[in-house]
Parts: C-alpha cells; structure tokens; sequence
C-alpha cells in the first residue's frame, strides 16, 4: 500500500490497518490519530511530525 491509498482510506473513516506493507512511505506531518496498524511493516518509513495520538503500533516493525 502506498501513502496516497492509506490517506484515501483514512479519509474515508477507516482506521484499521493491522498488517499492512508501509516499508519506505512519507507520512511526515499527516494527522493519523486513532490509526491502528499492529504488525504492520513500517520500515524507513517518515513518520516525522505525524499525529499519532490514540494510535496503535503495537508489534509495527519500525526498524530504521
């Protein structure tokens, strides 16, 4: 999945992104608040500045 079809997605209220592939994605700045995305694969990922309150990452590979 890429940044744009996981904003898309997010936009249209969905929240659950357990699992998905996010490896090398820009997110910097986005609000994501109340995502989940346990066990998804966020390696290299720019999650700079990103609103991440009430989110979960539990088990995310954030590997850098």
């Amino acid at each position: 999945m890429n940044a744009d079809e996981l904003l898309d997605r997010y936009e249209a209220g969905e929240r659950d992104f357990s699992g998905v592939f996010l490896a090398g994605v820009n997110l910097s700045g986005v609000d994501l608040s109340g995502i989940l995305l346990q066990k998804a694969n966020l390696r290299f990922a720019n999650l700079r500045d990103a609103i991440l309150a009430d989110a979960d990452l539990s088990e995310a590979d954030l590997y850098e």
